[in-house]
C-alpha cells in the first residue's frame, strides 16, 4: 500500500476539534497537512497551492460552503480525490456523494485507523505523482 509520507492532503471542517483529530492522525503519518476551518478559503487554497495537493478531505455540511461545494471545486482540479466526513449520512447522501465523484464517504465519528486506510487508497489510484 502507498506510503503516505511528503504527500499533501487539504483538510477542511468547520468543527475545530475534528480538523485537529483528522490533522494530527495525518501528519502522524508523515503528511503535509493543510487544515481550513473555514470553508470559504478552499477557492484560495486550492488555487494557490504549490505543489498541489495529492487529496482534499472535507465536511459534508459547513456554514456557507458545503462539502459538496468544495467537491465541485476539487473536481475542477483533475484527478484530485476527495473523500467526504459527514456526521449527517445515510445510503442516500453516501451516493450523492459518491455520484458527485467524491472517492470515499465516511461517517463520523472516524477511527483513525480506518481514516488512514481510506487516505492510503485514494493516494494508492489517484494518477497524481511526484515529480
Amino acid at each position: 500500500m502507498e506510503n503516505l509520507r511528503n504527500k499533501s492532503v487539504l483538510v477542511v471542517d468547520d468543527d475545530p476539534g475534528m480538523l485537529r483529530a483528522m490533522m494530527k492522525v495525518l501528519a502522524k503519518e508523515g503528511m503535509r497537512v493543510t487544515g481550513l476551518s473555514d470553508p470559504t478559503a478552499v477557492v484560495t487554497t486550492l488555487a494557490e497551492s504549490e505543489p498541489r495537493f495529492d487529496l482534499v478531505i472535507t465536511d459534508l455540511r459547513m456554514p456557507t460552503f458545503s462539502g459538496r461545494g468544495v467537491l465541485a471545486l476539487a473536481g475542477a482540479l483533475p484527478k484530485l480525490p476527495v473523500i467526504i466526513i459527514t456526521a449527517f449520512g445515510g445510503p442516500q447522501v453516501e451516493a450523492q456523494a459518491l455520484q458527485l465523484g467524491a472517492f470515499a464517504f465516511l461517517e463520523k465519528p472516524v477511527a483513525a485507523a480506518e481514516l488512514v486506510d481510506v487516505v492510503k487508497r485514494a493516494i494508492e489510484v489517484s494518477p497524481i505523482q511526484e515529480v
